[in-house]
């Protein structure tokens, strides 16, 4: 099922009861959006650097660890997964507060 949104004109065509539920869903939305974009907000840069830190300099301790040698078994993949799960997780993070922005 496609979501379209609807027009003034649709809007008002719609029975009154209706437009009574519709407005009472939207109102319990932004009751709930405002409060949880709030948090992601204040959070968002502490979040940004603590993710950002361990993407960035995990995928260079893992470079330089796998061409120095110094360690032979040094689990390079799982350190370049974790790196980049890192910078999906902010990806994410920021997906959700423009999800909450709208």
């Amino acid at each position: 099922m496609i979501s379209q949104t609807l027009t003034y004109d649709d809007r008002r065509a719609l029975p009154r009861l209706r437009r009574l539920g519709w407005s009472v869903l939207w109102i319990i939305w932004q009751i709930l959006r405002l409060p949880v974009l709030a948090v992601l907000l204040v959070l968002e840069p502490f979040v940004s650097l603590i993710l950002t830190a361990f993407g960035l300099l995990g995928i260079g301790v893992a470079l330089i660890l796998k061409f120095s040698g110094d360690l032979p078994h040094f689990p390079f993949w799982l350190m370049m997964a974790f790196s980049v799960g890192a910078i999906l997780l902010l990806m994410a993070y920021h997906a959700l507060i423009s999800i909450f922005s709208r």
